[in-house]
């Protein structure tokens, strides 16, 4: 009877380890699930998409170079880093195999007092590409299908004549970064998005040829992304 009764108190015990085990690991395979609300954030963590920017005007910020108009067919890679409920930051890579500058024919130059003065005419087209490897976007109300966000590419544009003066001693090679502002609006699941936003973007040589004379660009954008 002694042993039947200890067996019995060993799977009593048995029983209860098991159901306060249980209870125990329970709560922390709950918190460990994500909410749903959080799993359709966005449809993927990869994004693949098309946008197109035009820029109708060129201040002086950084650059001296006016006017110019400059226009753009880029393609993106996005990755997503990070990602919460009210932010997200995504890595992104630009491909840009159209990109035209639209300035003025160099006639001719004068040396005067104040510098060089170049004799303009009429306007015409420089085509180029270039990639902007470099890229970060931050996006803001992540719960909602309406998102802004900030974002900044940095990269080069290589071009069949010198931008944005097409003078000896300029350089066909170029640096370029940007700062944005803009929205997405996202579908119902996430998976698609259009792209609305602003860049001020420079556009220079950063002292590699005999001049500098860079310019800056007030650029509007709209782009199209599905996720993965």
């Amino acid at each position: 009877m002694a042993s039947s009764q200890k067996i019995r108190l060993g799977i009593l015990f048995a029983r209860l380890f098991v159901l306060v085990a249980f209870l125990l690991v329970s709560p922390a395979v709950r918190c460990q699930t994500p909410p749903p609300q959080q799993a359709t954030l966005q449809g993927g963590n990869n994004e693949f998409g098309v946008w197109a920017s035009y820029a109708p005007g060129s201040p002086h910020v950084i650059g001296v170079t006016s006017p110019r108009q400059f226009a753009v067919l880029g393609f993106r890679y996005g990755r997503m880093l990070v990602d919460h409920p009210r932010w997200s930051l995504e890595y992104t890579f630009d491909l840009n195999p159209v990109e035209i500058m639209l300035q003025p024919k160099i006639l001719g130059s004068m040396v005067t007092p104040g510098g060089t003065v170049y004799i303009t005419g009429s306007r015409e087209a420089v085509y180029g590409g270039g990639v902007n490897p470099i890229g970060f976007k931050i996006n803001l109300l992540r719960r909602r299908t309406f998102q802004p966000f900030v974002a900044s590419t940095a990269g080069f544009v290589t071009s069949l004549r010198p931008i944005p003066v097409d003078v000896h001693g300029e350089e066909q090679f170029n640096f370029t970064f940007d700062f944005q502002a803009g929205f997405q609006l996202y579908n119902s699941s996430r998976k698609r998005a259009w792209m609305f936003g602003y860049k001020y973007q420079h556009i220079s040589n950063a002292y590699r040829g005999e001049i500098n004379p860079g310019v800056d660009l007030n650029t509007i954008f709209v782009g199209y992304s599905f996720y993965k």
